[in-house]
């Protein structure tokens, strides 16, 4: 199937740009801030368990991805969801990884200096509530869940289907425990930021009621 084999090496390409990436980034931002943005936490504390287990995921799914290159067989041990392997979920799952990761390093862009990467003891030094923390609260985590169900549509598998479930659990719990630490923070402004923007996307109304909490989006 030729969607299949385009996107065993699309995969390929795209997890190690997205290694690349933050990789060129931590280390640009370090030498010029003299620290690193990555702040894994205290050693043992949720925080850290958090970002290790998220890494733990991302090396071995670009390890996997890579792989697939040369081993094609090695599809048969993440155990597909063969129903799911058609061209226009496959390509559709390619598609969603690249207009996430696109919109992800618009964002990272937007916020120059500011970016990092947990959360920092004393920070951040500023609040960031416009352009895309208008929309949501958390665009970047969005994204990156966005990215990972692409994985799992470009690859359907039980194994891409763990990543997805973990992956997102993490990303849950590291929202929570940045949303406690931003309102030890920034105190009143943090509550009035969370009034007016949702933690993930505003969820439309009808007939002027919506289902839920519409001003937080909670």
């Amino acid at each position: 199937m030729k969607a299949v084999e385009f996107s065993r090496w699309y995969l390929a390409v795209f997890f190690l740009l997205v290694a690349g990436f933050y990789t060129t980034t931590i280390l640009v931002k370090k030498r010029r801030a003299g620290r690193s943005p990555v702040i894994r936490g205290e050693p043992g504390s949720l925080h850290r368990r958090v970002h290790d287990t998220f890494s733990i995921f991302r090396a071995l799914i670009l390890i996997v991805c890579v792989a697939r290159v040369p081993w094609p067989g090695l599809d048969a041990a993440l155990l597909p969801i063969t129903p799911l392997w058609t061209p226009l979920v496959i390509l559709a799952g390619n598609g969603l990884m690249a207009i996430s990761f696109a919109l992800i390093v618009t964002i990272h862009s937007s916020m120059g200096p500011d970016w990092q990467s947990g959360i920092g003891p004393g920070g951040p030094q500023r609040l960031i509530t416009d352009r895309w923390f208008g929309f949501s609260r958390n665009p970047t985590f969005l994204f990156i869940q966005a990215a990972q169900l692409g994985l799992f549509l470009s690859l359907p598998s039980a194994f891409t289907l763990i990543c997805l479930v973990v992956g997102v659990a993490a990303i849950q719990i590291q929202v929570r425990l940045e949303e406690r630490h931003l309102l030890e923070r920034w105190g009143n402004a943090y509550r009035e930021y969370q009034r007016r923007a949702p933690r993930w996307v505003r969820l439309p109304s009808y007939g002027g009621r919506c289902a839920g909490d519409c001003t937080r989006g909670d």
